[in-house]
């Protein structure tokens, strides 16, 4: 971690708030949508699968469903920073 000095943990804030902001304002009218903002809730695959579950979306919902909705390209600005994060948070599981 770099040092952080106030000016550069004011702007850490501001980039979290504004992060926090979208996710709680984001409209989630589709079942992929859903599985982004739950995924943006949650952080974990098993708690969203949980989520869309409990919500009782028609088709049966497998995890693989769930990681093709995030690995898709971002529609939006939620999609495209939760993509990217899962991306990132997976690289050494997708290297092997």
């Amino acid at each position: 971690m770099r040092y952080m000095t106030v000016d550069r943990a004011r702007e850490e804030i501001q980039r979290l708030q504004r992060y926090v902001d979208l996710v709680e304002s984001y409209e989630a009218d589709t079942l992929e949508k859903f599985i982004i903002k739950k995924y943006a809730l949650t952080g974990s695959l098993d708690k969203t699968l949980d989520l869309v579950h409990v919500f009782e979306f028609g088709d049966h919902i497998e995890k693989e469903d769930l990681v093709a909705v995030i690995r898709q390209r971002g529609k939006d600005e939620l999609h495209k920073t939760v993509r990217s994060w899962y991306m990132q948070r997976t690289r050494a599981i997708r290297r092997k």
